[in-house]
């Protein structure tokens, strides 16, 4: 599943600027992007809490048109030693609502996002909307940033059939970041940058039995019960009662990037 989300962010990214050259008849401009990303993946819950290193490569690419209307698409990873991290990848339709000159302005889209986190069955994934802009500093240097919600994402199982399934799930992004026009087709980029992930684990775990740790890499234990279902399943007529399980947690990956733009 992994592969096949970065060879879909890689094909986004790398269509756009053919994109610009087949859609040549009117007013076209847009950057392609290579970034080192080094983040740390996070994992947090109610009870307990991990940090790991977790630096990858990024790409991402955006195509105006008639300076108003725009196509963006990303894939950054989260790589940790030991395990999978994550890897988000997302396409948005933007519109410029103030576009006073290229590097002045103030845009909105909707767009759809997908996360691939280590303990996930499959990846989440959702609509989201997005709000991005751009302010000239001084000189060929300017300032952007952007930020995305996304307020519902798709319920998904637990890699680990035992420990159930992930509900509620909603998430945000966020950056923050400046460039410097080095050469007239080439930007310098450096930023911070965020994705986080929110969810409801529910499981069902024996009541009685030896001690353990977090019911998934991602969070949760044993102290986060939100109510009890009594009784043993009917095949299996030797095991303990069983817990629903529901604590809150997040995954979240976060960090400083530096990189390279190339205008088209």
């Amino acid at each position: 599943m992994r592969t096949v989300t970065k060879a879909i962010a890689f094909c986004s990214v790398l269509c756009l600027p053919l994109c610009g050259t087949v859609l040549a008849a009117g007013p076209i401009d847009g950057e392609v992007s290579a970034v080192w990303w080094a983040n740390d993946f996070d994992t947090k819950s109610e009870t307990a809490s991990t940090s790991t290193d977790a630096g990858a490569p990024g790409l991402r690419a955006e195509m105006w048109m008639f300076n108003r209307y725009g196509l963006r698409a990303s894939q950054f990873g989260s790589d940790p030693d030991g395990s999978d991290g994550a890897d988000y990848t997302s396409v948005d339709v933007m519109w410029r609502a103030l576009s006073p000159t290229e590097n002045n302005f103030l845009a909105v889209g909707l767009g759809w996002q997908q996360m691939d986190v280590d303990g996930l069955d499959e990846a989440t994934s959702g609509a989201r909307v997005t709000v991005e802009g751009r302010v000239s500093l001084m000189g060929m240097l300017y300032a952007y940033g952007h930020g995305s919600y996304l307020p519902s994402l798709s319920d998904t199982a637990a890699a680990d059939p035992q420990q159930g399934e992930f509900r509620d799930l909603d998430g945000y992004e966020y950056e923050l970041g400046v460039a410097w026009n080095a050469m007239p087709f080439m930007d310098v980029h450096a930023g911070y940058r965020v994705n986080n992930m929110s969810f409801t684990q529910e499981a069902l775990a024996p009541l009685s039995g030896p001690p353990g740790g977090p019911i998934l890499p991602i969070g949760g234990d044993k102290s986060g019960n939100v109510g009890v279902e009594i009784g043993g399943d009917g095949d299996c007529p030797d095991c303990s009662p069983a817990a629903i399980i529901g604590p809150n947690g997040e995954a979240e990956s976060s960090g400083f990037y530096v990189g390279l733009g190339f205008h088209f």
